[in-house]
């Protein structure tokens, strides 16, 4: 998908035996750890994409490490190595001062992330999907800068999603929530974007 739409990635893993499943796809990967800094991984990129998560089954000590603290430092790291373009994978929801009884925790990270990079200097977006579901992608979703609701979302339109936000700079400085809708992807980032546009040459 990233390479037939001109993108040549880079995926970050934390166990050297996930390279196989990426090379299988044609994409190189790097090992390292969020927690420690990855700087040394960030010279000659021109964007990076934040999509980690502490997962399901970790405590809330580990959640604010990885989707806070990890997040955060990567940040820094990308002003350090004059890496501008941050896009945030975040969450409907996220806000520091979340009282959701379910995933409290996660949302307050996410938005304590969120509000960080925000004041960070840094060409960011910030991606709000709703829930991430496994099955196949549709093309289609429903977008704006606040939806006032909460849905679902296939994983796999949410990384076309991310595309079509490197693809278009008019996204820069926004949060875009998003869920599954009836307006194809790169017509729904145009909308909530202020229309289409070509990222600048770097």
């Amino acid at each position: 998908m990233w390479a037939a739409n001109g993108f040549s990635p880079i995926a970050l893993i934390r166990d050297v035996r996930q390279q196989t499943k990426f090379t299988a796809l044609g994409v190189p990967s790097a090992v390292g750890d969020l927690e420690k800094g990855l700087i040394e991984f960030l010279p000659g990129l021109d964007a990076v994409v934040f999509t980690a998560g502490s997962g399901a089954h970790t405590g809330p000590n580990k959640t604010i490490d990885i989707d806070q603290d990890a997040a955060i430092r990567l940040m820094n790291d990308c002003k350090q190595a004059g890496v501008s373009r941050f896009v945030m994978v975040s969450a409907i929801g996220a806000d520091p001062l979340s009282n959701s009884p379910l995933i409290q925790n996660y949302l307050r990270a996410k938005g304590m992330a969120d509000e960080y990079l925000r004041s960070s200097g840094l060409d960011y977006t910030i991606l709000a999907p709703g829930t991430l579901l496994n099955s196949s992608g549709t093309g289609k979703i429903q977008a704006a800068e606040e939806l006032g609701c909460h849905g679902t979302v296939p994983r796999e339109d949410l990384s076309q999603c991310i595309i079509e936000v490197l693809r278009n700079y008019n996204t820069m400085g926004k949060t875009i929530q998003m869920i599954s809708g009836k307006d194809p992807i790169k017509n729904a980032v145009a909308n909530v974007s202020g229309g289409e546009a070509l990222p600048p040459i770097l």
